[in-house]
């Protein structure tokens, strides 16, 4: 873990505005110190005295182009990035990029009515494989959807608390918080066909 600054030119907000527009119109925002994690920083390559390249793993919220910098002020000179590179973010690795040749390819044939942006994409839920899935009811899923609150209760409820993602019938439905029986839905996903109608039980 480490102290790091965030850049002037970042999205946090500062009364409502975004770092980079005040930077921008040429005001000086002062932004606090926040711990980040750095899990590994290696030195995988040296061209010149000049010239090094690193690979890194870290945390969410970590700036890497300040991460540069503050190791060149260590070093007692400037550090700035010339290139930038993400190899994974999350479960994603490279293997699951599209290059931005054949997205822009993919957008063509879909404009043309050759194909859909959509087989380019993966499930929802592949993106929540770190968050528990939890299955109900039609009935239940219909309430949720409404963005009303269920009550579990019963030999079969969950006993886990936290984030969980609903599904019902095998599908993604929101992302809830589950808590002493009580699940409360907090994004709701605009799917259809996937639940009972206003009328249904």
């Amino acid at each position: 873990m480490i102290q790091q600054t965030p850049p002037q030119f970042s999205a946090i907000k500062i009364q409502g505005e975004r770092a980079y527009d005040l930077a921008r119109d040429g005001e000086t925002v002062v932004l606090q110190p926040r711990e980040v994690e750095i899990h590994e920083l290696i030195l995988t390559e040296q061209s010149d005295k000049d010239h090094s390249v690193f690979e890194t793993e870290c945390g969410k919220g970590t700036y890497v182009r300040a991460l540069a910098r503050d190791m060149g002020r260590l070093l007692g000179c400037y550090g700035h990035i010339l290139a930038l590179r993400r190899t994974q973010c999350g479960p994603f690795t490279e293997d699951d990029m599209i290059p931005l040749v054949e997205l822009e390819a993919l957008c063509d044939r879909a404009a043309s009515g050759d194909g859909s942006l959509a087989d380019a994409l993966l499930p929802v839920e592949t993106a929540l494989d770190d968050i528990p899935a939890l299955a109900v009811t039609r009935a239940d899923a219909a309430r949720l959807a409404r963005g009303q609150a269920v009550l579990l209760r019963g030999r079969d409820a969950p006993i886990l608390n936290g984030t969980v993602y609903v599904t019902v019938g095998g599908r993604l439905l929101a992302l809830a918080e589950l808590g002493n029986g009580e699940l409360i839905p907090k994004r709701v996903f605009n799917l259809t066909g996937l639940v009972a109608s206003p009328d249904s039980s």
